[in-house]
């Protein structure tokens, strides 16, 4: 028998469309869809998953009719499934539908009741207040200091709208007052394209001839319409919280109601840095938003440590009260689920030949903390092709090698072990890595 024999899916075929890294964007690629797709079919919704999920929904229920949300604060090493795990939220709380067949979110991942009831319960609380909607991204180094810019281009592209402030402000216009439409009617007549003249919005003629025919007393010429609109919605580097706000709820209202809103970004703490004044800013926009919805809005973020582990980041526990942690457990099961789960007439003969060579594979790495422990025999048949021991001296040594995460060596182990599954596959059963 070949070791490929044994898994429930062969490792050739089962491929890692995400190559074992989630990425939190609001992409709408045909590829990202089929990455999203692959992530929630295969999302283990188990452990600090399913916990951390009910958690996060149970409270934002709770607060629905207080003035405020609490914050989300989701911790945990590199490579722990942060990013995967917002972005399953994310996926999940909008019951997010693939335009290709129609199938949601919610339909292709097992969830267990305890996720599955409160998700029912928000999509109810979403048709009485004026449906749900999310926006994510990570905060990168392009945000710089201007963190209240960076989260409102998220929010303007959750929403269909343009990254930049000025030309995001000025569609908001166009769409609340019945212009946008027929503003795109008329470019497209003169032969242009909407989003290149949009660009183009201050000296663009084709924008200005456009303004005058749907709305011919905004301005008495084209030449007028340049400058007002270049006093109108100028080029700002910054904005306050209040205006901040003011826009974001621009952005989200339709026909004035507010959706149920999660906003999620990812690698706040690498963003934070060492930096005061970028960790003052993230509590500042946190509290403003959190304040100004009445209790609509959700704010979720990511960090490699709980916000007691710094004193920088303990500032923060005040406008993120939630606290998720995942851990090494949860990756292993993950890693047991997706790429390593075996057929269930395949485990005897496993069991068999690893209980046959149990005394060679108890003498390795003999005398160090990394030796045969006698609970390992639980974990043979999940784990194989890799040994208990050799797992623990291959995390050892990432851990040593990759301390501050730079590389993410342990962020890939899904990938790791895929490639190593695939690597044995032809080999006779007990070739092991």
């Amino acid at each position: 028998m070949k070791n490929r024999e044994i898994y429930v899916k062969d490792p050739d075929q089962n491929l890692l469309l995400n190559n074992g890294v989630a990425t939190v964007t609001d992409e709408r690629s045909i590829e990202e869809f089929r990455t999203l797709r692959y992530e929630l079919e295969t999302f283990v919704c188990e452990g600090e998953y399913a916990r951390g999920l009910k958690h996060i929904l149970e409270t934002y229920l709770a607060n629905l009719d207080r003035p405020e949300q609490p914050g989300v604060w989701v911790s945990g090493f590199f490579g722990s499934g942060k990013s995967h795990f917002i972005k399953m939220l994310r996926a999940l709380l909008t019951d997010f539908v693939f335009p290709q067949d129609g199938a949601t979110a919610r339909g292709l991942t097992r969830l267990p009741a305890e996720v599955a009831d409160p998700l029912k319960e928000l999509s109810t609380q979403g048709k009485r207040m004026g449906d749900l909607h999310a926006a994510s991204g990570t905060l990168g180094a392009g945000a710089g200091d201007n963190v209240r810019m960076a989260l409102l281009a998220m929010v303007f592209k959750s929403v269909d709208l343009p990254e930049q402030y000025p030309l995001a402000r000025f569609v908001i216009w166009l769409r609340d007052n019945g212009f946008l439409e027929p503003m795109k009617a008329a470019i497209s007549q003169a032969g242009r394209n909407w989003d290149t003249e949009l660009r183009n919005l201050y000296v663009s003629p084709y924008i200005a001839q456009a303004l005058l025919t749907v709305y011919p007393d905004f301005a008495p010429n084209a030449q007028e319409v340049h400058a007002l609109l270049k006093n109108q919605y100028p080029n700002v580097e910054d904005i306050s919280n209040k205006e901040m706000v003011d826009v974001m709820q621009d952005a989200l209202e339709r026909e004035g109601r507010l959706p149920l809103t999660l906003i999620a970004l990812d690698e706040v703490q690498q963003y934070i840095g060492e930096n005061t004044d970028r960790a003052y800013k993230i509590q500042e926009l946190t509290e403003a938003c959190c304040k100004k919805f009445a209790g609509r809005l959700l704010f979720v973020a990511t960090g490699q440590t709980a916000l007691t582990g710094t004193p920088l980041l303990q500032k923060l526990q005040g406008r993120f009260p939630v606290p998720i942690e995942l851990s090494d457990t949860d990756v292993e099961t993950v890693i047991r689920r997706v790429i390593l789960a075996k057929k269930p007439d395949r485990i005897a003969p496993i069991n068999q030949i690893m209980t046959e060579h149990l005394g060679e594979i108890s003498r390795h790495l003999m005398g160090t903390k990394l030796e045969h422990r006698s609970d390992d025999s639980a974990s043979f048949v999940l784990d194989y092709p890799l040994l208990p021991v050799r797992r623990r001296f291959w995390e050892r040594i990432l851990r040593s090698i990759d301390q501050a995460g730079t590389t993410g060596q342990l962020r890939n182990q899904l990938n790791v072990v895929h490639e190593a599954a695939r690597k044995t596959a032809d080999l006779a059963l007990g070739n092991v890595v």
